[in-house]
C-alpha cells in the first residue's frame, strides 16, 4: 500500500497539533510496513498512489483533494474540525481589529454572497473517508456539513508510549525546578494562557511555559511577558521529540490546558501518560479521552481555573490516568486504526 500525505501548504510554517499528528501517522505507517510519501507538487503524481490522506481541510488544500477525486484516487481526511462559537471565537481575539474581523467573519459566512465553507464542504463532500477524533467532532461535522454518517471513522488522537517513562532529572538539573504548573504550547489567544499567567501571579506557583508565539499574535506575546511575574518561566520551544520535554512533564505536577477549546490536547495526553495531574478545558472532546481523571475548568471561569490548579497541586500524583492512556491512546493501538479505515477503500 502506498499512501500519499497531503496539508495545507503553509502548515509546516508553524507546525501545531495537526503537523504533529500528521507526523507521527507517518511514522507509525512506516513502522507497520506501510510506504507513505509527503506530497511534492514538483514531481508526485497522484495517481501513482492507492490512496491520498488529507489533513485540514483548509482552502488551499481543495486543488489538490479535486483532482485526485477527478483521478479517482480513493481519498481519506484528517479534518481536524472544532464547531466555531461567536462568543468563544470574541474571547479568543485580542484587540479591537480581531475581535472585528471575527464579527465579520459570523456575519458573513451564511450569505450566498460569499463562499465561506463551500470549499471545505466541497473536500468534506469528495473524501471517501473522515477520520475523526471523538463524538463531538462528528456531530459538529453533521450537524454544520451534512456528513453522511457512513463515510466517519473514528481514530482517536495518539500519543508515544515512551513518555510513560519519562524521569524528571534532566529537567531538574537545568533548570533547578520541580513540582511546578506547566503550560506547553502555542502562546496564542485559544489557549488562553494570559489568564493562565494572572491566576499564577496570584497563587505564586512557578509557572513553566513551554512554547513560542505566532507570527500575527506578538502584542498578545509581549502582553503576556510584561503581565508575567518572577514566578513565569518562558522557555521557548522544546523539540517534540526531545528528552528535555519529556522530563518537564516528569519534573511538573500539574499541566494546565485553560483553552477554549481543545480537542483533546496532544501535550495532555504525553503529560497524562508521564503520570502528571491534568487540568483541562472543558470544551472540546477532553472529556471523551480523559474520563474521570482529569480535572475541567470551564475557560471562561477564572475562579474555576484556580481552584483546579490548586486541587492539582495539593494531591499526589496518580498513575491511573496513565495506565488508561497506555490502554486505549498510544500509537500502537492508534495505527491499526488508521489502518483499518485504509482497507475499506484498498484491498
Amino acid at each position: 500500500m502506498k499512501i500519499l500525505f497531503n496539508n495545507s501548504n503553509i502548515g509546516f510554517q508553524h507546525p501545531g497539533g495537526g503537523e504533529v499528528l500528521l507526523l507521527k501517522t507517518k511514522e507509525y505507517l512506516e513502522k507497520a510496513g506501510i510506504k507513505v510519501k509527503l506530497f511534492n507538487p514538483w514531481e508526485d503524481k497522484l495517481n501513482d498512489f492507492d490512496l491520498l490522506h488529507n489533513f485540514g481541510k483548509s482552502n488551499n488544500c481543495y486543488d489538490v483533494v479535486n483532482f485526485a477525486h477527478l483521478q479517482k484516487v480513493p481519498i481519506a481526511l484528517t479534518p481536524i474540525y472544532n464547531r466555531p462559537s461567536l462568543k468563544y471565537s470574541l474571547y479568543e481575539s485580542f484587540g479591537f481589529k480581531k475581535k472585528f474581523k471575527n464579527l465579520a467573519y459570523f456575519g458573513l459566512k451564511n450569505s450566498i454572497l460569499f463562499d465561506f465553507g463551500i470549499k471545505t464542504k466541497s473536500i468534506l463532500k469528495m473524501s471517501d473517508i473522515i477520520f475523526v477524533d471523538s463524538r463531538d467532532e462528528t456531530d459538529y461535522l453533521i450537524r454544520d456539513f451534512n456528513i453522511n454518517k457512513e463515510k466517519i471513522f473514528t481514530v482517536p488522537v495518539g500519543v508515544e508510549k515512551k513518555f510513560k517513562n519519562a524521569k524528571p532529572d534532566e529537567f531538574i538539573d537545568k533548570y533547578k525546578l520541580q513540582d511546578f504548573v506547566l503550560f506547553v504550547g502555542r502562546i496564542d489567544t485559544r489557549k488562553n494562557v494570559l489568564n493562565l499567567i494572572k491566576i499564577m501571579n496570584k497563587l505564586g506557583t512557578p509557572l513553566v511555559i513551554i512554547g513560542d508565539k505566532i507570527i500575527d499574535q506578538q502584542q498578545y506575546y509581549d502582553t503576556c511577558v510584561k503581565t508575567a511575574g518572577k514566578n513565569i518561566h518562558f522557555l521557548g520551544k522544546f523539540d517534540m521529540d526531545s528528552s528535555i520535554l519529556m522530563s518537564a512533564y516528569a519534573a511538573a505536577k500539574v499541566l494546565v490546558l485553560p483553552s477554549y477549546v481543545e480537542s483533546p490536547g496532544i501535550v495532555a495526553l504525553e503529560a497524562a501518560l508521564a503520570g502528571t495531574n491534568i487540568v483541562i478545558t472543558e470544551r472540546g472532546s477532553t472529556k471523551e479521552y480523559f474520563g474521570d481523571y482529569g480535572d475541567y475548568v470551564n475557560p471562561l471561569n477564572i475562579e474555576s481555573i484556580e481552584k483546579a490548579i490548586k486541587e492539582g497541586l495539593s494531591k499526589d500524583k496518580s498513575r491511573e490516568l496513565s495506565k488508561h492512556i497506555e490502554k486505549n491512546f498510544v500509537w500502537e493501538v492508534i495505527i491499526e486504526k488508521v489502518i483499518s479505515g485504509y482497507k475499506r477503500l484498498v484491498l
